[in-house]
């Protein structure tokens, strides 16, 4: 995979981590006020309009405007970023890297989710309404019963960014799973009837 596809991919990652399509002047001011509050780093809004193709002239991106990128997003610097997460086997192997496998917009609540990532990461989420889960069950995972979250798009072969994430009555915060590869598994769990019955009854 060559360095530009990484770069798409790295900015994809920001509006994930954002939870922000960047669409508007407004929109680039915002990412710079947020990059400089989270890493102490400034990137300029032009800068920022540049490299995501707002405005013309992004012919080349310097090494340090990568590197605080990839910061944004949980990785030391973009070399990092390549070799962990662009260099997996999963994003290598997939035609299509962001192939959106479910939204929140195809469930109705109790609706029951499984995800898994690597390695052998599985969870069954149930789906609240208005883009909240609640984990019902997490098997090799730091997610816990209990723990909730919002979300309204789940990739395969692109981690998930759970928003607002509670866990054991902290304050919210932001957490990614399947940094390295992403998702393996994002669907509905209709093949196990009885445990979905089951987890939901304890949940209500």
């Amino acid at each position: 995979m060559d360095t530009n596809q990484n770069i798409l991919l790295l900015k994809t990652l920001v509006e994930e981590i954002l939870d922000k399509k960047l669409n508007s002047s407004h929109d680039f001011v915002y990412l710079s006020d947020e990059i400089e509050n989270r890493l102490n780093e400034r990137l300029s809004v032009s800068t920022l309009k540049r490299i995501f193709g707002y405005i013309d002239g992004y012919s080349s991106v310097r090494e340090r405007t990568l590197n605080v990128l990839s910061r944004f997003i949980g990785y030391p610097d973009f070399k990092t970023f390549e070799i962990e997460y662009c260099s997996s086997e999963e994003v290598i192997s997939s035609q299509r890297l962001f192939t959106q496998t479910l939204t929140s917009e195809d469930l109705q609540p109790d609706s029951i989710v499984e995800i898994q990532w690597n390695p052998g990461r599985i969870c069954f989420l149930r789906y609240l309404g208005r883009d909240n889960f609640e984990v019902i069950d997490s098997q090799n995972s730091k997610l816990s019963k209990g723990d909730r979250f919002t979300c309204s798009n789940f990739y395969i072969n692109q981690p998930l960014i759970l928003h607002n994430y509670i866990h054991d009555n902290q304050s919210a915060c932001k957490f990614v799973i399947g940094s390295r590869g992403g998702l393996t598994v994002a669907r509905v769990d209709f093949g196990n009837v009885d445990f979905c019955d089951r987890a939901v009854g304890e949940n209500r």
